[in-house]
């Protein structure tokens, strides 16, 4: 695309800004009936209930599916009577059953937890972490969240080392030098929060197994939106919420535990959840025995750190979403996404704004460095109907299933040149 003026370039988005969203299709703003969708017809907004507005932060929460929310309403009826006699049944084990097919790993390497940072820190502490010297890798694109976890881990001791980011990305090279024989533990996301970088996985878990450490990844912006496969990628540990690009909603997750990597654990959780057989024996009627009670755990994620009851609302939301994402096909969503962010990326550097995300990043994520960013860009994105994240210095628009080529469009000619 050609430079423009700046005076042609305020004519011509005042034009696309009235002419797209004229343009866009009847079903697009009013209600449609369920659908079963299939890998050729993306962008599908029929099957969410966006109206007319343009909403560019998937990557910050999924706006629920109508197929989601019809899930929801089963089980909210079902809760509101208990009707005698219901055959309604919640599902919870289908769903580790789908999300283990969905980033391929065994059913039994998968529990649920309340958030990706609850699960990265049932890590840690299963490690015996902090420890004295203990060496902690990670990297400054890893979780802004995680980092007081690690801050604090090397006030106690821990060597952590922080591998920096360079224009954009992490390098092989520098993971190389960091991660040196002893390490106890790499921690890294598998696609970057801040800017969509994506980590080679594979090659980070040879070289950290080739030295003695194990590898947790933290897979909120991977699972759902690019294809995943833990067990070929050899991380031992991984986790993440599902109320991003899995379509669910907040307070529930997954916590994938290796089969080879249960042996380095040390146990810290002792939840009911997690419990394989349990004979008390203080209660009328009970066997005799030594202890108030006989249990066992299970040998599995689920025994090593299951706690108590969670939100059972996300499960019958998963139970449908799952499905859906599984009806696309992540490679067809990922396909879908890289038509968007091309274009995206090619017009933001047109408009010489300066990207902050790798020019070969293949997620659904492209953010850009902007200093003042949500003073002068906040009140234009508002005015046009757009919803996307907007930090102090930086913007990040992210991308799903429903958005249209429209939907860039309108989002470059709002924020107009840098």
């Amino acid at each position: 695309m050609s430079q423009i003026t700046r005076r042609n370039w305020l004519a011509l988005g005042a034009a696309t800004l009235a002419g797209a969203a004229a343009c866009r299709s009847p079903a697009a703003a009013s209600p449609a009936a369920s659908v079963s969708p299939t890998a050729g017809n993306l962008p599908d907004r029929t099957s969410f209930n966006l109206g007319s507005s343009v909403y560019l932060n998937a990557g910050s929460q999924h706006p629920i599916s109508r197929p989601a929310r019809a899930s929801i309403d089963a089980y909210l009826d079902h809760r509101a009577d208990h009707a005698p006699g219901s055959d309604y049944e919640l599902g919870s084990s289908n769903i580790i059953e789908k999300f283990a097919r969905l980033v391929n790993a065994d059913p039994d390497e998968i529990t649920f937890v309340q958030s990706t940072t609850a699960g990265e820190q049932m890590i840690v502490r299963s490690l015996k972490l902090p420890a004295s010297g203990a060496r902690i890798v990670t990297d400054t694109l890893h979780f802004f969240g995680s980092m007081p976890m690690y801050g604090e881990l090397a006030k106690a001791g821990c060597d952590v080392a922080w591998v920096k980011h360079r224009d954009g990305r992490i390098s092989l090279e520098d993971m190389d030098r960091a991660i040196t024989p002893g390490t106890r533990l790499v921690a890294l996301s598998l696609v970057s929060t801040v800017n969509g970088f994506q980590h080679d996985l594979k090659a980070i878990c040879d070289l950290a197994h080739s030295r003695g450490a194990l590898v947790y990844a933290d897979i909120i912006h991977a699972a759902g939106c690019i294809p995943v496969d833990l067990h070929a990628s050899g991380v031992d540990f991984a986790a993440c919420a599902s109320y991003k690009w899995l379509m669910g909603d907040f307070g529930l997750g997954f916590l994938y535990v290796r089969k080879g990597a249960r042996d380095a654990l040390t146990r810290t959780q002792y939840g009911y959840y997690g419990v394989s057989r349990f004979t008390s024996h203080v209660y009328p009627f009970d066997p005799p025995g030594d202890d108030v009670a006989s249990y066992a755990f299970e040998d599995t994620a689920t025994g090593l750190f299951a706690l108590g009851t969670y939100s059972h609302t996300t499960i019958s939301l998963l139970n449908a979403s799952l499905d859906y994402i599984a009806s696309l096909g992540v490679e067809a969503i990922q396909r879908h996404a890289i038509t968007l962010t091309s274009r995206l990326k090619e017009g933001l550097k047109t408009q010489g704004y300066e990207l902050m995300t790798p020019e070969e990043s293949q997620t659904p994520l492209v953010a850009c460095v902007y200093q003042d960013a949500r003073t002068r860009l906040g009140p234009k994105l508002k005015a046009a109907g757009i919803t996307t994240t907007v930090s102090a210095h930086r913007f990040r628009p992210s991308v799903s299933v429903f958005n249209t080529m429209d939907d860039i469009e309108l989002f470059l000619a709002a924020i107009g040149p840098a």
